[in-house]
């Protein structure tokens, strides 16, 4: 099974409910229906509601919630997982007049977390009830009893994302607090998720999961879907809402407080997970037929001096640990900037048209870094980079902690700089098989109709080692500049080269940002 149909899976499985205002429940041909699961008198709900609801979370000791998997279902590898597939004939809204449906996800599988979900309607929380019959089990598997409690790993969102009369999946939230969008044209790639937590420390990554999601449903004609959700885990709870409007740039507007249950130092804002195997930028000796592998090939950085930096991502032979030091950062993101499918020639995976994700702060995120995570990787179906805000200080306990941010799945960035940007890097070693030779093409946003293309030169700088080389040239392919130097490692087994393209003394361009491990 190739990694693109996994991928993508998560994103499309089925799921089904019907639902009605006192009740959700699945019906199965020739099967007795499911039993209605009643609303009772105190399931009112509203986002103070869930806030209390965290907080008060927050105060009694942890307790992560029991998988019940049927022995025929409890050890499934990814191909038998996939063979569950939704009933689509039970989809919830399937046959109202509104822009979004939802589909329900399985347990199994790496997805070993049960989560409740209920539908909002009226201000009222309706629980969606678990049953077999609300799924098909394809062979080799066979359906659980009716009785299974085996519940739901999350949810997909559907609506007419594409621009045709088809509902398809443009928001999927599968997997500890993993969640994924598209915009329209595109296919399902990098992964954002709620928070991240002691990341890359040699004390063990913790990973919340949503315990709760509800889900509000939209009135007609509505173009944004509203969904909350209750994370928790043992050293933190929060509430969180998403309000996702898609299209042609898929835009979720999210809320959340935190409520610490200990002293945590190292927590990541605004996550996000993509996978890099090899490209231009990071030669590994690939032979295979597609001339790069990557959702995400840059780390973007709008700090808050104004500075655009590009960071080129690689895939190290260790791991690489990046951080960039600021005060409520304008933006940051994993972009996909290589756009055409002759630069991946792969039909099953599309990286030509997976999103960008650019995080947009909103308020006063004080003082922090946005970090930089590379892990080592031999296989492209693992995400092997990590971008997160990291506050400066840590959350301290029996306190609260709120964020807001803008996320943007789109092909490009919402704004661009009056800058030059880093069209590609290339990457090559001399005879010697010591010193570097870099490639930046700098795109044509300085235009240069009218320019003394002798007054180009680049500032280069390295951390350690010395630069040993430099020329600037136009690129009549690109209608943009190409910078080529020459770099002799020092002592020093990590080095930061830094480039910025100039024109008459100026900087013109974004500043190129690289890690080198010799």
């Amino acid at each position: 099974m190739n990694r693109r149909k996994f991928l993508t899976f998560a994103g499309a499985l089925g799921f089904a409910a019907a639902l009605d205002r006192q009740s959700l429940t699945a019906q199965e041909q020739n099967d007795a229906p499911v039993p209605l699961r009643r609303t009772p008198p105190d399931r009112q709900f509203s986002y103070a509601r869930l806030l209390k609801q965290a907080k008060s979370l927050s105060q009694t000791p942890h307790n992560a919630p029991q998988l019940s998997l049927p022995s025929e279902l409890a050890n499934l590898d990814r191909e038998s997982y996939e063979s569950i597939q939704y009933r689509n004939d039970a989809t919830i809204w399937r046959d109202e007049v509104l822009n979004f449906r939802l589909k329900l996800l399985h347990t199994g599988f790496q997805y070993r977390t049960p989560v409740e979900i209920e539908i909002v309607e009226n201000g009222t929380g309706v629980p969606v009830a678990y049953s077999p019959s609300l799924f098909d089990f394809n062979a080799p598997l066979k359906r659980p009893a009716a009785n299974s409690r085996s519940g739901f790993s999350g949810l997909s969102a559907d609506t007419l994302i594409h621009n045709t009369d088809d509902y398809s999946a443009f928001l999927a939230f599968q997997g500890a607090t993993f969640f994924r969008a598209l915009a329209s044209g595109q296919v399902f790639g990098l992964s954002a998720r709620a928070l991240s937590i002691n990341t890359a420390q040699s004390r063990g990554e913790e990973f919340p999961f949503f315990r709760k999601i509800w889900v509000e449903k939209p009135q007609a004609g509505e173009r944004v879907l509203t969904i909350y959700a209750l994370m928790d885990s043992p050293g933190i709870t929060g509430a969180y809402r998403f309000r996702a409007a898609p299209g042609e740039s898929t835009v979720i507007d999210v809320d959340c407080t935190l409520f610490p249950r200990k002293r945590l130092p190292h927590v990541g804002i605004a996550p996000i997970s993509s996978m890099y195997f090899y490209g231009a930028a990071d030669p590994t000796g690939e032979t295979g037929y597609r001339p790069n592998v990557h959702s995400s090939d840059g780390l973007q950085i709008w700090n808050a001096a104004g500075e655009w930096i590009w960071r080129p991502i690689t895939n190290p032979e260790q791991l690489q640990y990046s951080v960039f030091v600021d005060r409520t950062p304008r933006g940051f993101g994993l972009l996909q900037r290589k756009r055409s499918f002759g630069a991946y020639e792969d039909l099953d995976a599309r990286f030509d048209i997976q999103p960008t994700l650019w995080v947009e702060p909103v308020g006063n995120w004080r003082e922090g870094a946005v970090d930089l995570i590379e892990v080592p990787s031999q296989s492209e179906i693992f995400n092997n980079i990590i971008v997160f805000w990291r506050p400066r200080y840590p959350l301290e306990r029996n306190n609260s902690y709120s964020f807001s941010y803008r996320l943007h799945w789109a092909e490009d960035i919402p704004l661009r700089a009056n800058k030059a940007g880093v069209g590609q890097t290339l990457i090559g070693r001399e005879t010697n098989g010591e010193n570097a030779t870099f490639i930046i093409d700098f795109d044509s946003s300085h235009s240069c109709s009218s320019c003394n293309l002798n007054a180009y030169d680049a500032e280069l700088r390295a951390s350690s080692g010395e630069i040993i080389s430099r020329k600037v040239q136009y690129n009549p392919a690109t209608g943009g500049q190409r910078v080529m130097f020459g770099y002799r490692p020092g002592e020093q087994r990590e080095t930061d080269l830094i480039c910025q393209l100039k024109y008459d003394g100026q900087v013109v361009s974004e500043t190129w940002v690289y890690r080198w491990s010799g």
